[in-house]
């Protein structure tokens, strides 16, 4: 990922000089490949979690066990330690405009209170690190291919927020909230972690499979990634038990004033919406289990068997984690139900684009941002026809298109560059747009195709990379479709200097 930006300029270099683009794709392959290792044994992680109301904490023991995935022995391991981005205001990753929507209740310190590391049962050495403390550093010894387990004891101090860790009126709400391993690089020999961002997805991690347990007072109802496999009550209190196995990211909410709502789709996902709106959960189920069929009709089996849609006071818009989607409460309420039926339609596009079929999170952001963004038009069209479809991209890209966004950056750039406003109107917008070009000089059968390859070509595990998406493309349509991607992917901001009577 560091050699992004070389082969970003080389891309625009080679797709004129070579007409079918084969040297690049050479190139490109070759860097691609020897990114990231291969892995075919995953890290397990177990949580076991008491929610402390009174004191609005959690108290978490949390046991990984790592393997370590490269040739290299190593002497630590590096952790995202993501709470602690609340216990200094100039940690937030928020800009001015976002800060009064996201603290409403204004800011107070919180975070994480660590009590201690250890390494295979054996107190070990650990330090925060970076400006802020982001990152935890825990010392182990570990032979290459070798495993340990690590273990931390620790209290997770929440504020009354709509961050992504935070409680709120309607939720609490946890994501990123747990010790995860940083990637390791073995070219250079270090652990890759990204700086939390307010408008995409930024944590970037190996897949794991997950047990967690977790008690509440009774009265909560809890979603969460992967299956709850059982909920026993006793004494004023709850314990739910949940499990998901080969996800990246676990995430939950829990409130007390949900009702839920529950459908099955046709080949057996269910799904679950949780609501305090009266009439919204109803539609919810309806628009989601409509965009799940649909979506495995173009590209396959859904990748969890479980799909929950929770209302959350997270403002932002959705965040989507694997077999999970927070929706704001706004777009539960009247005169929304266009708008939430759209996030939906993006979530569900999501589990498979960005979180099935994995790709760098940040520096990757458009691979599945982007293409999340048009899968959700394209639900639109085949629930509501062509001309439906047209109204919906003239009225939210032609705007997209016309706007002059300064610094240079184009579809492809990396996520961390952009502001959260920039970021819809580069990534999500005009990013559609590539991919509805792609769609035109193709044909839509031809694209849905080239997705769905690009789907499975995920199902062994690997991060995917942008020739991933050209290799799919091509297998699909027995064409050479580098040098059209490359040349829209850069140039779509040409579209400033024209007239746009109706984009079609």
């Amino acid at each position: 990922m560091r050699n992004k930006k070389l082969i970003r300029v080389m891309a625009i270099v080679l797709a004129v000089l070579l007409a079918g683009g084969v040297v690049f794709s050479a190139l490109f392959s070759a860097l691609s490949e020897e990114a990231l290792p291969r892995r075919d044994a995953r890290n397990s992680c177990e949580l076991t979690m008491e929610y402390l109301e009174d004191e609005q904490a959690l108290h978490i023991t949390q046991r990984l066990t790592y393997i370590n995935p490269s040739e290299d022995p190593l002497n630590a391991v590096v952790f995202y330690a993501a709470g602690n981005m609340f216990r200094r205001e100039g940690a937030l990753m928020y800009g001015a405009a976002e800060l009064e929507p996201v603290f409403f209740a204004g800011y107070a310190p919180a975070g994480i209170e660590l009590r201690g590391v250890k390494c295979d049962g054996e107190m070990t050495d650990y330090g925060f690190q970076g400006e802020q403390e982001l990152y935890l550093r825990a010392a182990c010894e570990l032979e290459a291919g070798g495993q340990c387990e690590f273990e931390f004891d620790y209290y997770l101090l929440l504020m009354n927020c709509g961050a992504f860790q935070g409680a709120g009126d309607t939720d609490v709400r946890l994501s990123a909230f747990y010790f995860v391993p940083g990637v390791y690089d073995a070219r250079y020999r270090e652990f890759i972690l990204k700086k939390p961002l307010p408008h995409t997805r930024w944590l970037y991690c190996d897949a794991a499979d997950f047990s967690v347990t977790l008690t509440l007072p009774e009265g909560f109802e809890v979603a969460s990634t992967g299956e709850v496999t059982q909920r026993t009550p006793g004494d004023g209190r709850a314990t739910w038990r949940m499990a998901a196995r080969d996800v990246r990211e676990f995430a939950l909410s829990f409130g007390r004033r949900y009702r839920t709502f529950e459908g099955q789709t046709a080949s057996g996902v269910r799904v679950r919406v949780l609501t305090n709106v009266r009439g919204a959960g109803a539609r919810a189920l309806d628009a989601a289990v409509s965009a799940v069929e649909q979506c495995e009709d173009w590209f396959g089996p859904f990748p969890t068997s479980e799909f929950e849609i929770a209302q959350s006071d997270y403002p932002l818009g959705v965040l989507n984690f694997p077999g999970l989607i927070w929706l704001s409460e706004g777009l539960f309420k009247g005169g929304q139900a266009e708008t939430m039926a759209k996030r939906l339609r993006f979530g569900v596009a999501q589990q498979y684009f960005g979180l099935s079929a994995y790709v760098e999170p940040s520096a990757d952001a458009w691979l599945s941002d982007a293409v999340s963004e048009y899968v959700s038009y394209l639900l639109l069209e085949a629930a509501e026809g062509e001309d439906r479809f047209l109204k919906a991209i003239n009225r939210d890209w032609v705007s997209a298109l016309q706007q002059t966004v300064p610094g240079g950056l184009t579809v492809t750039s990396d996520a961390a560059l952009f502001d959260t406003a920039s970021y819809g109107v580069v990534v999500l917008r005009r990013g559609a747009v590539v991919l509805h070009e792609l769609r035109r000089a193709m044909g839509l059968e031809g694209l849905l195709s080239g997705l769905r390859r690009f789907h499975e070509m995920g199902t062994d595990g690997r991060t995917l990379t942008e020739m991933d998406l050209v290799a799919a493309m091509d297998a699909a349509t027995g064409g050479s479709w580098e040098a059209f991607l490359t040349d829209w992917v850069f140039n779509v901001g040409d579209y400033t200097d024209q007239y746009i009577d109706w984009f079609d």
